[in-house]
């Protein structure tokens, strides 16, 4: 069987959504998940079930205590996740004044959350830089829940690229500030496979009806726009231009990217993640 992590999640859940996930163990952020009511896993070690944030063991009786809901996890940690995506794509090392500023935030909440990433992270004397890159990487992998917010699928008859540049022109008209990311950014940044659709970050919902779309079911869609939960994309967007080579697309930055790679269903997307994350963990 498979150990459940965060990798296997996304792609078993981007195959049926609301499945039951069963594996031999599971990695904590994944129980952590499960607890918090986002998602069922059945495990062999220890021989666990947990559905619906509760918890089944097999010496449990019938009627188990209800876990904590996820309205009671407290908030997301959206300023960890973006301080471990500023140490994959900066060059050199970083004062934490000088973090601070592009992520919108204080030089103490950049403090506070380098010292939840311990040893992933070390003060190099010029600055702060990741210890290990690939190991910080595979730590925001596993811990990154993703964007969030809403999506809206479109289908489109023209190639993904020509959508993802309509789609620019359409929200940026509108002063929705579009971020590409999916096939067509990973194909910019890191070329491996053929774009077979589009994903655009914007800031607010937009109808793209007339402009050559007509709304779609997003497994069907050949375009996809999200308003994301997470506040943090555009906070990173010129580092991510610098690591991405130069387009005149606007990118989201490459960890969005990647993370668009591993929770998509398509067969090609894995190797095309692994080539991204390998241009990543390169990047000096």
């Amino acid at each position: 069987m498979n150990r459940l992590d965060a990798g296997y999640v996304r792609n078993a859940l981007a195959r049926r959504r609301g499945a039951l996930l069963v594996g031999d163990s599971a990695t904590p952020s994944i129980v952590s998940r499960a607890d918090a009511g986002e998602l069922d896993i059945l495990t062999a070690h220890p021989i666990r079930l947990i559905h619906e944030g509760r918890t089944y063991t097999a010496g449990d009786q019938a009627d188990p205590a209800p876990r904590p809901q996820p309205r009671h996890r407290g908030r997301p940690a959206w300023v960890r996740w973006a301080l471990e995506r500023y140490l994959l794509l900066a060059e050199t090392p970083a004062r934490q004044s000088d973090i601070a500023a592009p992520l919108h935030t204080s030089q103490q909440a950049v403090s506070s959350a380098l010292r939840r990433l311990g040893d992933l992270v070390v003060d190099s004397g010029d600055g702060v830089i990741a210890r290990d890159r690939r190991a910080l990487l595979e730590h925001w992998i596993d811990d990154y829940p993703g964007p969030g917010g809403q999506e809206f699928g479109w289908y489109g008859l023209a190639d993904a690229r020509e959508q993802a540049v309509t789609s620019c022109t359409v929200t940026d008209s509108l002063d929705l500030q579009p971020l590409v990311g999916g096939d067509v950014a990973a194909d910019i940044i890191a070329p491996w496979k053929l774009p077979t659709s589009a994903r655009v970050y914007v800031r607010e919902p937009v109808d793209l009806t007339g402009d050559g779309f007509a709304p779609a079911p997003l497994d069907e869609a050949t375009l996809v726009t999200c308003v994301p939960r997470d506040p943090t994309l555009w906070q990173l967007t010129s580092i991510g231009r610098a690591a991405g080579g130069g387009d005149d697309l606007p990118l989201a930055d490459p960890l969005i990217v990647l993370w668009d790679l591993l929770s998509s269903a398509d067969i090609d997307s894995e190797p095309a993640a692994q080539k991204l994350a390998d241009a990543i963990v390169g990047a000096r």
